[in-house]
């Protein structure tokens, strides 16, 4: 079954009829959907300079193995029959999706979803010994175990989110995350965060926060998602993207973490029990977790530095002060 990575392509020239071609056939295509349009447009102008390859099955049907878009293209443009190369039928599946990466890579290095189906349709070819090595060098990406198994994960996600790895509304890192969820839970999430175009960052920190809720709370993600205050937040017209961004991860957050945020409240309230002016700042340690809190102030006279030593003195002698210090209680 294994083959050798490099093969040639011999074949002759022949016109053959639309009719013939099985464009349903997608063994040998590693993108997703695309629009003919824009190469009908110059095809009509120029003529079709580069013939699409074309594999004849036993049931006499023909496959595509390089140029769907060029096929489409054509079709568009309401050919009954394309000029295409055909290649020696001994050639193997493994063969055939070899040509069809090298010709993808002659004029572009991959994207990672096409990288992504070149694992899927590929590796059952390999042995697993050599198979991160060898499709490393061929799909052009890191020899490295983390990267294959993060495209490895991408090839499984649903069309829709692959497309959103393409279009760049969705991150690759965030785009593996939801490899760990349902079809119908990812899909889910992917329409959630589709709209509101945030960083890689932040992307991956709502998913992460929306599984850990659905565990803690032993629900399903899309529950977590499909809940009230999210898509109220979500369908409020007076509010951007960017407002509705971050309210949904303080919600979030303090749905996955509601004792650090009844702490934060209780915190701020107590702060503003102690009537400092803009010239005194008290910082907690970070998630209130041991450790030392932060006092800063700021002056620009000895009259200023007196003036906040004063209260500073009274506020050390406020039941606030010791109320802030136990967040908890």
């Amino acid at each position: 079954m294994e083959r050798g990575l490099c093969v040639k392509l011999d074949g002759d020239l022949k016109n053959i009829p639309m009719s013939e071609i099985d464009t349903a056939d997608k063994t040998c295509h590693l993108g997703l959907p695309i629009d003919p349009i824009p190469l009908a447009d110059s095809i009509r102008t120029v003529g079709l300079i580069n013939p699409p390859i074309l594999r004849q099955r036993p049931d006499f049907k023909y496959q595509i193995v390089c140029g769907f878009r060029r096929i489409a293209a054509c079709q568009a443009l309401g050919w009954h029959e394309v000029k295409s190369r055909i290649p020696d039928r001994h050639l193997s599946a493994f063969d055939l999706l070899n040509l069809a990466i090298h010709e993808n890579r002659s004029h572009r290095p991959l994207h990672v979803v096409e990288q992504a189906q070149g694992i899927r349709k590929l590796a059952p070819h390999l042995s697993p010994d050599d198979r991160l090595s060898r499709l490393s060098s061929l799909l052009g990406f890191p020899q490295n175990r983390k990267v294959y198994d993060k495209l490895e994960a991408l090839s499984g996600l649903p069309e829709a989110i692959q497309a959103g790895v393409i279009e760049e509304t969705l991150s690759f890192e965030a785009a593996v995350l939801l490899a760990g969820f349902s079809h119908d839970d990812a899909l889910s999430c992917f329409a959630l965060l589709k709209p509101l175009k945030l960083s890689q960052n932040k992307q991956t920190g709502i998913i992460t926060w929306i599984q850990e809720i659905a565990i803690l709370e032993e629900i399903q993600p899309a529950q977590v998602i499909r809940a009230e205050p999210v898509q109220s937040l979500l369908s409020q017209p007076d509010l951007n993207r960017n407002q509705k961004g971050s309210m949904l991860r303080a919600y979030l957050r303090k749905r996955r973490f509601p004792m650090l945020a009844r702490a934060e409240e209780k915190f701020a309230r107590e702060v503003g029990t102690l009537k400092l002016d803009e010239h005194i700042h008290i910082t907690p340690p970070p998630s209130f977790e041991g450790g030392p809190y932060t006092l800063r102030m700021t002056f620009s006279s000895p009259e200023d530095f007196g003036e906040r030593l004063k209260a500073l003195n009274a506020m050390g002698k406020t039941p606030a002060l010791r109320r802030l210090l136990k967040p908890f209680e």
